[in-house]
């Protein structure tokens, strides 16, 4: 395969684009819902998304291994290969989804009248089949996005959950006003659909040899997508637990409301750590391709530099992030609240860890190191229930948002360190004092803000706000003395005279 600077760029560029637009239209959409449905019904749809979620088992991995078979497929001469596979995932996705989503549908009842509250039950019960309807076909689209990674055609499938947004966030504005929380799951639906549907006619344009005449079945790629994702289904079983575990004991704890500031917490950080990991996704191929043809002490080299790009980027604007917080919370939920404020900083401060153990993750993805990222989300799987359920005893909906926060902190810090051992890299070789000093910077800003959150942060409080932004200015001459940004600057500068010459 031929991974050009110019396909990464345009892969880059684009998920960077949809990340952010992603970000822009759960802002409006989340503060549309809050004034027409309100926060506890928004915390029924964010329960039930998440209960719904639990249909992903169905995956068995599969749609994890697309991108692979489907690039190395590409180079070989049997065009009859890359249909069967697109068949063959799509049969089993319909089968294995479907069957779930019925067992799912049945259970409802008995499961969800013990964790929601009666009065919002009936409601629950009637969005339900809408949200496992979309989540089935939501996995069946899912394969043709796949197909278009394997092309590298990470654009187009940015392109399509843009469009796919405007759409939900439209029909979402036309139905609510009709039929309330159930038009959000209809909109949706709407947006599945879509998804679907596109990427099925990008995926059979994109190559002749993906046309329906050659969809057959075949047992040899179901063996190879079940041989190459069931480790990884492991890895998601991990995940889909942590989620409906953590919305279920906040639903126990902390109540609705909770549960529905803690879902657009919950989505402001997770869209802001979408930004940095999704752009330091596309290196997943390269990863591949270095660990066949380069030396042991280049592929550190390259990790390495992953690890110091990924650094200079995510400290300051995490810091910038848990600043902005009061001010998110005014302008997104329409005041100062404590439950959105705490869920949101410690999601904030966990997720900086996370996303610094992003070139680790990808790295054991690319390298088939899937032992490592099996055990890492069983231990935080774990750690959240068990920790989720003790603390919310004591601290009610604080303490399982804590416990989410200390699970993945955890988690992170083993990933990192396991994969470090493996490839003998010691982690004090790759940042310098530069990268030292920036985190302790942010953990300064984290514990002022807890120290005035815990105080009822009141946004007049001057000596706080000064303290913040005197601390937050230290980053720029760290910013200016690292290496990184002098070789961008460089660039840019190199950059700027040569146009100034051409012109002339």
């Amino acid at each position: 395969m031929n991974f050009s600077s110019k396909k990464l760029t345009i892969n880059a560029v684009s998920a960077v684009v949809q990340v952010v637009f992603t970000a822009l239209l759960y802002f409006f959409l989340y503060k549309y819902l809050l004034k027409s449905i309100g926060i506890e019904q928004l915390g029924v749809w964010s329960l039930i998304l998440s209960f719904s979620s639990i249909a992903n088992l169905a995956n068995l991995g599969l749609t994890s291994g697309l991108v692979k078979f489907v690039a190395e497929y590409l180079t070989e001469n049997d065009n009859t290969k890359l249909g069967k596979l697109i068949f063959t995932s799509t049969l089993s996705m319909v089968v294995l989804f479907v069957v779930l989503s019925l067992i799912i549908l049945f259970g409802a009842q008995f499961f969800l009248e013990y964790i929601i509250d009666e009065n919002f039950l009936d409601t629950a019960l009637e969005i339900l089949p809408y949200s496992l309807a979309s989540l089935c076909i939501n996995a069946v689209g899912g394969v043709f996005t796949s197909v278009l990674e394997g092309h590298q055609k990470n654009y187009i499938r940015n392109f399509i959950y843009i469009i796919s947004g405007i759409i939900m966030f439209a029909a979402t504005a036309l139905l609510t006003p009709v039929y309330h929380l159930k038009g959000v799951a209809i909109a949706q639906l709407l947006q599945s659909v879509f998804i679907f549907v596109t990427a099925l006619v990008f995926t059979i344009r994109i190559n002749p040899d993906n046309k329906i005449r050659y969809w057959k079945w075949s047992s040899q790629s179901f063996k190879e997508l079940f041989n190459y994702g069931y480790k990884f289904q492991m890895v998601s079983v991990a995940q889909l637990l942590c989620e409906p575990t953590t919305k279920v004991l906040l639903s126990k704890f902390g109540g609705l409301a909770f549960v529905g500031h803690y879902e657009m917490a919950s989505k402001a950080v997770n869209q802001f750590r979408a930004l940095l990991v999704n752009a330091n996704q596309i290196v997943i191929p390269v990863i591949v391709e270095n660990a066949k043809i380069k030396t042991e002490g280049e592929s550190q080299k390259f990790y390495q530099m992953m690890n110091r790009v990924l650094a200079i980027f995510t400290l300051p604007l995490s810091s910038l992030l848990i600043l902005g917080i009061p001010f998110i919370s005014i302008f997104w939920v329409g005041s100062f609240n404590i439950e959105f404020a705490v869920s949101m900083l410690i999601l904030s401060m966990s997720s900086v860890i996370n996303i610094l153990c992003s070139p680790a993750y990808f790295s054991c993805l690319a390298e088939g190191r899937l032992t490592i990222l099996v055990f890492v989300h069983s231990i935080m799987a774990i750690l959240n229930l068990i920790l989720g359920y003790l603390l919310g005893l004591f601290f009610e909906g604080y303490g399982v948002a804590f416990a989410w926060g200390i699970s993945v902190s955890i988690a992170s810090v083993i990933l990192i360190y396991s994969y470090g051992k493996k490839i003998r890299l010691n982690y004090f070789n790759i940042f310098s004092i530069n990268y030292r000093l920036q985190f302790l910077l942010f953990l300064l800003i984290s514990l002022i803000c807890v120290a005035v959150f815990l105080s009822v942060y009141i946004p007049k409080n001057e000596i706080s706000a000064i303290i913040l932004v005197l601390i937050i200015l230290l980053y720029i001459p760290l910013l200016l003395k690292n290496e990184i940004i002098k070789r961008l600057m460089k660039k840019l500068d190199f950059s700027t005279k040569t146009i100034i010459k051409r012109k002339r």
